[in-house]
């Protein structure tokens, strides 16, 4: 018993970090406020690869954290990114770094991603789009893992190196 209780103690006294994923569903959660959320705690920078982008609300939390300075840099699609009710005009204007292009081989760029400062990804099928929000069934992932969240960094770091549609 004596070994045990050490064991226990021990195990208290050893710092470790503290881990965290969450998964939500529009089935039932509020996803958009999820996404805005980590838009306005971010400090230092957000990149984001994602596949359709008509959702006003998360635009302007994204405008709101480029005027405070948060470095924010967006990779899309170039055919979603050429839609009317599209928001990449809206980011534009609030100097945030678009970088439009195609799939590979022609195809499309349909990853749904961001790393919020360097700490923490978001992934899964959302789209930030009003339709994701109200009429699909979608999901969304966090997780706050070093080497998940360092993964999906290079890969942002990829795709924003692809050459851009016009280049």
């Amino acid at each position: 018993m004596k070994k045990k209780i050490s064991s226990m103690i021990l195990a208290f006294l050893i710092p470790c970090a503290a881990l965290s994923s969450e998964a939500f569903f529009t089935s039932k959660d509020v996803v958009n406020q999820q996404v805005i959320q980590r838009i306005n705690s971010a400090n230092s920078t957000i990149d984001i690869a994602v596949y359709s982008f008509t959702s006003s609300s998360i635009a302007q939390a994204l405008g709101n954290a480029s005027d405070r300075g948060v470095k924010i840099r967006v990779v899309r699609d170039k055919l979603q990114s050429q839609g009317k009710a599209d928001e990449d005009p809206f980011l534009q204007k609030h100097h945030i770094k678009v970088h439009v292009i195609h799939g590979k081989s022609g195809g499309i760029m349909h990853n749904k991603f961001a790393v919020f400062d360097g700490k923490e990804i978001f992934t899964g099928s959302y789209n930030w789009t009003d339709n994701a929000e109200k009429k699909n069934y979608e999901n969304a992932f966090f997780n706050d893992e070093p080497e998940i969240v360092e993964e999906y960094q290079q890969e942002f770091e990829r795709l924003f190196r692809v050459k851009p549609i016009g280049e």
